[in-house]
């Protein structure tokens, strides 16, 4: 086990994720060809006892989608040894009769998506256990041009106009900086972002709008949807058809157009141009 996977650890929850992946349970297992059932330490449970042993040492476990599981079912009696005034203290485990505790160095990171309306289910008892940091869609971070097109603000829009024409929730359905970085980086050429845009941003946008190709034309713009026709215009993701595509995206914004890193962008291309035709004559008088 690396440093990393010792003191940083990952699970999933999900609606078959139970109480013996947590923190203990009897699994089957073939020995001498007779099934038996041997008793496993769950993930919660092993880390606890991997920190009690580095006591000058932090430990974290990242639970990922943590209101997708059946909380009270997966935690048990750990609903009351999470509490800071109660680290420390030991219980019985009604398992294996053994004492348990969770010591002072473990610290638990669960993510979620506001999006997902199951998060209005999170048990009251574990919101009361955790503070809750809202993490949103941060543009800045996609600080480069693309076409033309200045990622950061393009994206800023686009959310604009779903705030603006969704309705209910709108402001936890805005799309996230991450659907256009690629290796914690924002992407840098138009293919990738041409198929991001189809594959990923338009069909969640779609299930979104509910059918609804009026409101969907006015987040993504009439250039790329046929709202009388009831259609995206996919024929735009040609690569033949780039410049349109390129368009229809800055319609709805115009203002992207003129800003000041699009036109530096295009500057800059102009110049490779430029030096390009220079050689040219260079080697025809040459």
């Amino acid at each position: 086990m690396g440093a990393t996977a010792k003191y940083i650890r990952m699970c999933s929850f999900h609606p078959a994720y139970g109480y013996e992946d947590f923190l203990e349970g009897y699994r089957p297992e073939v020995i001498n060809d007779q099934m038996t059932f041997q008793k496993r330490n769950g993930i919660f449970k092993a880390i606890c006892e991997d920190a009690i042993k580095e006591p000058a040492a932090n430990f974290y476990l990242i639970i990922d989608e943590i209101n997708r599981g059946d909380i009270p079912r997966i935690f048990g009696e750990l609903i009351t040894l999470l509490e800071m005034d109660k680290r420390g203290q030991s219980i019985l485990l009604p398992l294996s009769r053994a004492t348990f505790y969770v010591p002072l160095n473990v610290f638990i990171i669960g993510t979620m998506n506001t999006a997902d309306r199951s998060i209005a289910l999170l048990d009251t008892a574990l919101r009361r256990r955790f503070g809750f940091i809202e993490m949103m869609p941060q543009s800045k971070l996609l600080d480069t041009v693309v076409e033309g097109i200045p990622l950061d603000l393009w994206l800023e829009e686009l959310n604009k106009r779903i705030v603006e024409h969704v309705g209910r929730d709108a402001r936890n359905l805005q799309i996230g900086h991450a659907y256009l970085m690629s290796n914690g980086k924002p992407i840098i050429d138009f293919a990738t972002f041409s198929r991001i845009l189809c594959e990923d941003i338009i069909p969640l946008l779609e299930e979104y709008c509910y059918e609804d190709y009026r409101t969907l034309a006015n987040i993504l713009g009439k250039g790329l949807v046929d709202s009388e026709g009831q259609r995206i215009q996919y024929e735009l993701f040609s690569s033949s058809q780039q410049d349109m595509l390129v368009q229809a995206l800055l319609t709805p914004a115009p203002q992207l157009m003129t800003s000041g890193r699009a036109l530096a962008a295009r500057s800059q291309d102009t110049e490779v141009i430029d030096d390009d035709d220079l050689d040219e004559e260079d080697n025809e008088e040459a």
